[in-house]
């Protein structure tokens, strides 16, 4: 049994009898060599093991790659397969909604632009990308038709008098023209504008009284009479539905109430149609 610290000394001798300077080992490292040999080929053998298992990683990852790129391709393919069928249904119930809006903008005076892209005018050579396109830029001009056209009440309330030809309401006599719709309303409540524009004038205007007149362009003005008080000032824009005055009572007016008229390129036009879109 080798003892602890001892040591052995190895001389290598060549084919001429000539001895190299000696070495000196642990003596435990001559008689357990075949312990430390084995190691080694332990070791050697994991690190062919971890070698291979790279090997076969890299195979999994590069296999797994050409999978997906095979699959991107399949999914490419498919996607180009387009039912050309359901999307020209599609934009033909586009077409019809469309057609109808045009329809209520019409009876107002409004230009119409009526697209028909996917009906049975339209054509197949443009793309999907160009048809929405084409789509996107018509509804743009939809909402600012529909921003910028006088609609709804600018007041809610019971219509006491209409456009057209009326009795004299100061004497009862005689017959006159009424330019508006007469809405009544208590003293200080809201008035709103049926459109977005800007505002031409704010103060007193003769009959109206305090009054505001507000250009939406498309030729289309909108007057609002009678106010007890003007919330907004010549030359600010409004959008629709914005606050502008509050009901009163000034001018030629037998009571509280708003008078609201619509003007198209300077012609009076009767306000009754704009209330709906019926």
């Amino acid at each position: 049994m080798a003892r602890k610290g001892e040591k052995t000394t190895i001389i290598f001798v060549n084919k001429n009898q000539s001895s190299s300077k000696p070495i000196q080992v642990p003596s435990s490292l001559i008689k357990h060599w075949k312990r430390y040999v084995g190691a080694l080929l332990g070791a050697f053998v994991f690190l062919l093991y971890i070698i291979f298992q790279l090997s076969t990683s890299k195979a999994s990852v590069e296999l797994s790659k050409e999978q997906l790129a095979k699959e991107l391709r399949m999914s490419k393919k498919q996607s180009v397969t387009i039912d050309t069928s359901a999307i020209k249904k599609y934009y033909q119930s586009i077409d019809k909604k469309l057609m109808t809006i045009n329809k209520y903008l019409k009876a107002r005076g409004i230009r119409q632009i009526i697209p028909n892209i996917g009906g049975e005018g339209g054509t197949e050579e443009l793309s999907t990308k160009e048809t929405g396109e084409f789509y996107n830029a018509h509804l743009d001009k939809m909402i600012d038709y529909v921003a910028f056209t006088p609609m709804g009440y600018p007041h809610m309330g019971t219509i006491t008098s209409g456009y057209g030809h009326r009795e004299n309401p100061f004497t009862g006599e005689n017959v006159e023209t009424h330019k508006g719709l007469d809405i009544r309303g208590r003293y200080g409540e809201l008035v709103k504008s049926t459109a977005s524009g800007k505002v031409v004038a704010a103060g007193r205007r003769g009959g109206y009284g305090n009054c505001v007149v507000i250009s939406h362009g498309n030729g289309f003005e909108t007057y609002y009479g009678h106010l007890s008080k003007i919330l907004i000032k010549a030359g600010q824009r409004v959008k629709a539905g914005d606050k502008i005055g509050r009901i009163g009572s000034t001018g030629r007016s037998t009571g509280p109430h708003l008078h609201y008229e619509v003007h198209r390129y300077g012609k009076i036009i009767n306000p009754r149609s704009f209330l709906t879109l019926e």
